[in-house]
Formats: C-alpha cells, sequence, structure tokens
C-alpha cells in the first residue's frame, strides 16, 4: 500500500460493489479519482492522480521560500561545481541560473530527462543535488526508497539539498487523493543517520522544512 487515500477507497469500491466488472470499475474510477487508466490498480490510479495534478494544475512558487528559492543559486554557484542535480525539477525554472545543472521530472516536458526518480539510470555522481518538493508523495517505504536514491547520486562528501512537506494537504481538488507524506524533524534526522549522511542544517521555510545534508560514505 503506496497511497493509503486510494487504496482506502478502492477497499470501499470492492465492499460495495463485490461483483463488479472492470467495465464498470473503469467508469466508476474515472469518476471517483477523475483519472482514465487501463489497470484500476492503487499505483496505477496513484500515478495517474499524480500525473494529472504536475501536468495540469500544480504552478511553482519559488519566490515565497527564502532558503530553497532563488538564494539558493547562488550558494551553489559560489562551490564552483561540475555537475548539479535536480529531482523533481517542475519547469525547469534553475536550468541557466545553476551552472552545470541538469533537471529530472516525471511528469514535465521541461526537464533536461523527462523521468521518475527511481527510474533514472545513470553511472554519474553529481557534486551536488537539490530536491525541492518531489520527495513527498506516498508512504514511508516509498520515502525511504526515493531517499536512498538520491543519495546514491551524489559524490562522497557531496551535499544534498531538501525541501520537504510536513504533511500540508493541498487545496487543489485534483489534489485530494494525493498522499502526501508528512515529514518530521526525527524523520529527517533518523534517515540522515540511516543513509550514512550528516545533517548540516536544518530550519523551516515558510510551510514548509529545509535540511541540507553531506554524504559521508
Amino acid at each position: 500500500m503506496s497511497n493509503y487515500k486510494i487504496h482506502n477507497e478502492l477497499e470501499s469500491i470492492y465492499k460495495n460493489c463485490p461483483g463488479i466488472t472492470k467495465s464498470e470499475l473503469l467508469e466508476l474510477v474515472k469518476t471517483r479519482f477523475g483519472v482514465d487508466v487501463q489497470n484500476p490498480t492503487e499505483d496505477e490510479i496513484d500515478e495517474a492522480v499524480l500525473e494529472r495534478y504536475f501536468t495540469k494544475v500544480w504552478q511553482p512558487k519559488t519566490k515565497k521560500y527564502k532558503y530553497s528559492g532563488l538564494s539558493i543559486v547562488d550558494e551553489i554557484n559560489n562551490m564552483n561545481l561540475d555537475s548539479v542535480l535536480d529531482i523533481g525539477c517542475g519547469y525547469n525554472e534553475f536550468k541557466g541560473k545553476i551552472n552545470n545543472l541538469t533537471g529530472i521530472d516525471a511528469y514535465n516536458s521541461r526537464a533536461d530527462h523527462q523521468v521518475n526518480l527511481l527510474d533514472y539510470n545513470t553511472d554519474k555522481q553529481y557534486d551536488a543535488i537539490i530536491c525541492f518538493g518531489s520527495i513527498n508523495f506516498g508512504n514511508v517505504t516509498k520515502i525511504i526508497a526515493e531517499m536512498k536514491k538520491a543519495v546514491s547520486l551524489v559524490k562522497q562528501d557531496g551535499l544534498m539539498y531538501f525541501r520537504v512537506n510536513p504533511g500540508i494537504q493541498h487545496d487543489d481538488e485534483e489534489a485530494h487523493y494525493i498522499d502526501f507524506f508528512e515529514w518530521t524533524p526525527e524523520f529527517i534526522f533518523n534517515i540522515s543517520q540511516a543513509l550514512g549522511c550528516t545533517l548540516i542544517n536544518m530550519r523551516k521555510d515558510a510551510n514548509r522544512i529545509y535540511f541540507i545534508l553531506k554524504k559521508d560514505k
């Protein structure tokens, strides 16, 4: 179960309609979740809900963040790095601002590589990564898997800059069935240790949590 909201909704559908056919289920999924899928599984619906939201509704709010907004440009450029990865880059708005930057995003065609983090395969390790608002969705197992992947993409002693959501639901109707993970300072500290990283800094940034990790091994 990676999205408890969708999981519970599907459980309710099957409980109330035990003889439902696949065609009836597909139509009900379209009505209930607002998405078309070929296989009405929890993961398929979850992916479709996220894709709809981030391609049709979501807009960046970079300027509202003090630490994980435009100020990150000078902070990273001052280190004269050869390679920087922006995970979940959205409209790739740091491209051309942060030197030697590559942006990946599962849903936005303006990314250098339109790919999900877990499916991004490369032998390259980056000097630093930024990840603002993209490791935020699903259960703790999915979050840990994505964090492990992110850490694997940075060189030893490289820095990782994160902005995460402490479980705040987005107001848009299309976000209703998105499962926002509830990040906490305790979880950030614990996962930093578990992944062989040092927690360099952590602070509130508007209504989000901003933190920096250094990869130790």
